[in-house]
Order: structure tokens, then C-alpha cells, then sequence
């Protein structure tokens, strides 16, 4: 298929030297945990400011304090496992953090999230641990010393909130960028054994091959819960809001390494729409912003999962694909919010190859503008049938729609088309096959 180029074993390594921890987050393929109450203006995709500095990651978190609240706080949940070593101070917890001053405190307090409630402290408020900033608009690793315990009769191992919070005890509207937050170690990762898989680009989860360094949206893209697991079992999607003051809202994002495609190559791209239809594009750009392909697919489904499936086979020689551009509901000016997951890559093959296609034919074919597409399903499916130039730029959308098990008939008129070669992409229940058309009126 393809080849993606990434350094797991950079990571690895990290995470090794680092054995009294455990990486919960660093914005680009480690995630660990949800993020919960959130008082300030927090943007988990956010492309590092500084990355001549201590930290040259790609993406680092954004976090504008809310100026209202004196204990201003976020919220991040995860079952962690025995803390009684970081009692001791035997273990650390650590973060890279950009300040706008030194001598800025940076607190955690680890929680049991059902005791610890808003209006009953200490209760609940298992450990605290304070560090200070000395560096002012530079990145540093901020190692936190354990302070006190507030509620010594929560147990050491029933812990699974952390409560961060940037000069806790004020009221400033300071911005700080953190990244690389190595916690305590994780009771249960969902993510140990799991081997990666290349072809998948970002599912939110175990395999998180891309980058995002930017949407309009701010902090209104962020992993979350999936909030409707069928059509999707997984557990984390990301949730999207598109800002209503931009006519094409972006999503920007850095694929690890170049990406390299065969022919047989598709995209595809799991979509939770609010109100279908909704057009949905994905832009390949190199690193200078210009655009080495433009793919639109449309949605079909309101309020339920769909899998769309885009073909860069046009553009399989490229060696230079190193960013993609996601947009919404491109040229209007809606707020809607969007879920999705499972960005990544598929086969297309004959559709002799697709278990729940049978009898298939294409005919003319050559054709002078009249086409029929005709073929029995096995079950019940999600069927849609596109058609592609040369260019991999979609001319036309021949079906979009859910259809019964069974035979069916479909009726292609190309007569507005310029004669040439062109390609159709059928896809059943989000599995994808590909063939050519050759158009001469």
C-alpha cells in the first residue's frame, strides 16, 4: 500500500528513559486519558510558538487562564495505578512548559473524581504537587515536588483525576503552552499490545500518525467520548465545531513523514454529520501550502456514522504530500458540530473483490454518455458510486444512499463530460473498489 514514515522507536526510547513515568501526553501520538471541566480557553491542536527552543515538538497545547477564576483548572481523567512512590518523591511528575514570566506556579492535585466534589474540599484530594517557572517566554521541563495531602483516606491506588492549574490563586488572563506531560503510571492502558498500524493515520486512539497544528475552530476541536458507538465502536473520535465566522473553515495537519501513495491507494474518513448532505474535503498540499490535490466527498447520513472514501490515485507519483487540509461544509457559514475518526488509508480493488457485491457489469463501456451500472447485493448496504477525471477531482455523484438487499440498476449520463478517461469508485458499507471508464461521444 502505502509507506508512511514515522519514529516509533524515538518514542519508545523516550518513554524508557523516563522510568519512574509514563508519557500521558504530548499532543501528536501520545493521548492518554479525556480532558473534562475545562475553565480557560484550552486548544489541544495547537502548533508549538517556539520550536527553536527546549521543546521542538511540532504541536503544543494552548492555555488562556479565565481571568474570572482565581482556582482556575483543568480536568484531565485517567485511572492511574499505585501513586505511593510520588508520595516520596521517589517518583516525579514532569512537563514541558512556556510561561510568560518566571517565577509562575504550576500546581496538579490528584482526585478521586467521584469524592472530590466542587464544594467539599479536601475531600477527595488525594495529593498536591507544586513546581515554579524560571524562564520567562521560553520552554523548560518543569519537574513538581510533592506538597501535601489534603484527604489521607483516599487510597493510593484509587486515584483517577489530575487537576492541573497554571498561578492558581490569582486572577490573570495569561496564555502558557504545555506539552509532554509524563504522570504517574496508567492502571490500565488501552493501548499496551496494541500493535501500530501505518495505514491508519489518526483514529484517536492507538494510532495517531499525523499532526494537527491548527483549525479556525480552536478549542472547539478536541478529542472526545465517541458519543454514539454504533456504526463506530471506537471509544475516543474527535468532536468539531465549525467557527460560523469563517466561510471555509479549516482543520491543518501534518502527516508523519511525506506521505506516499500507490495507485490503489484510497482515503477514508468515518464522519458523524448533524444534517446531511454536507460536503467534506480533503486537501494533500506539500510543505508550502500549495495544493497537490483537492478530493470533495458529500455526506449521506444525518445523526449516524458514515465512512467516506476519497481517491488521490491521480497524484500516487507525488513525493512531496506532507500536509492535508480538512474542511466542513466548505463556502457557508454554519456552527454545526461535526464528529469524526479514522483517518486513513484502504485498498481499492476490482469489484469482484467486494464480498457484498455480485454480478457486476459496466456497460457501454467505452461509452458515448449513457452508462449503466448494474449489480445484486448480498445484504442490505451503505452504497455510493462516484466518478472521477484524470485529475482525481469528483465530475459526479451517481449515488449516495442506503439500499436493500438485491438487485439494482443505475443510469450514468456523461453527455455534459468532455470525452477522455475516467474512473468510478464504488463503496459498500465503507469498503471501496475502483475501475475506468473511457468516455468518446
Amino acid at each position: 500500500m502505502k509507506k508512511l514514515y514515522f519514529s516509533l522507536i524515538t518514542f519508545c526510547f523516550l518513554g524508557m528513559s523516563l522510568s519512574a513515568q509514563q508519557l500521558w501526553e504530548n499532543f501528536e501520538d501520545v493521548r492518554k486519558g479525556t480532558y473534562g471541566f475545562i475553565n480557560g480557553a484550552f486548544i489541544p491542536y495547537n502548533e508549538n510558538p517556539d520550536q527553536s527552543g527546549a521543546n521542538t515538538s511540532q504541536v503544543a497545547a494552548s492555555y488562556t487562564r479565565n481571568a474570572a477564576e482565581t482556582f482556575d483548572v483543568l480536568i484531565l481523567d485517567a485511572q492511574m495505578a499505585d501513586l505511593t512512590d510520588y508520595l516520596s518523591d521517589t517518583k516525579q511528575i514532569s512537563i514541558d512548559v512556556w510561561s510568560p514570566a518566571a517565577g509562575k506556579t504550576v500546581q496538579i492535585t490528584l482526585e478521586n473524581s467521584t469524592q472530590a466534589m466542587p464544594a467539599n474540599f479536601p475531600t477527595g484530594r488525594h495529593s498536591v504537587y507544586l513546581t515554579t517557572t524560571t524562564v520567562a517566554m521560553g520552554w523548560e521541563t518543569l519537574t513538581f515536588s510533592f506538597d501535601n495531602q489534603p484527604d489521607p483516606g483516599v487510597a493510593n491506588t484509587d486515584v483517577d483525576r489530575l487537576v492541573l492549574l497554571f498561578d492558581p490563586n490569582s486572577n490573570n488572563g495569561d496564555t502558557y503552552y504545555w506539552d509532554n506531560l509524563n504522570g504517574p503510571e496508567l492502571a490500565n492502558d488501552p493501548c499496551d499490545g496494541v500493535t501500530a498500524d501505518p495505514d491508519v493515520l489518526n483514529d484517536f486512539e492507538c494510532n495517531q500518525n499525523t499532526n494537527f497544528t491548527f483549525s479556525h475552530s480552536g478549542v472547539n476541536f478536541r478529542r472526545v467520548v465517541n458519543p454514539d458507538m454504533g456504526g463506530n465502536p471506537s471509544d475516543y473520535v474527535a468532536s468539531y465545531t465549525r467557527n460560523a465566522g469563517e466561510t471555509n473553515d479549516v482543520i491543518i495537519g501534518f502527516f508523519d513523514g511525506n506521505l506516499s501513495l500507490t495507485a490503489e491507494d484510497r482515503i477514508k474518513l468515518d464522519v458523524w454529520d448533524p444534517g446531511a448532505p454536507t460536503d467534506v474535503i480533503v486537501s494533500l498540499q506539500n510543505v508550502d501550502d500549495d495544493v497537490i490535490l483537492e478530493m470533495t466527498q458529500t455526506t449521506s447520513n444525518s445523526g449516524a456514522w458514515e465512512t467516506l472514501i476519497f481517491d488521490p490515485s491521480s497524484v500516487s507519483e507525488a513525493t512531496d504530500i506532507a500536509k492535508f487540509v480538512i474542511l466542513f461544509d466548505p463556502n457557508s457559514n454554519t456552527s454545526d458540530n461535526y464528529f469524526f475518526d479514522n483517518f486513513g488509508l484502504t485498498m481499492a480493488s476490482s469489484v469482484a473483490n467486494l464480498a457484498e457485491v455480485t454480478s457486476f457489469e459496466v456497460f457501454p463501456n467505452p461509452t458515448q454518455g449513457q452508462t449503466t451500472f448494474q449489480y445484486d447485493l448480498v445484504d442490505a448496504a451503505q452504497v455510493n458510486l462516484a466518478i472521477f477525471d484524470i485529475t482525481g477531482k469528483q465530475v459526479d455523484q451517481v449515488l449516495n444512499a442506503r439500499q436493500v438487499a438485491g438487485n439494482h440498476t443505475i443510469d450514468w449520463d456523461a453527455s455534459g463530460l468532455a470525452n477522455g478517461l475516467y474512473f468510478y469508485t464504488l463503496t459498500v458499507d465503507g469498503q471501496a473498489a475502483s475501475g475506468k471508464i473511457t468516455l468518446n461521444k
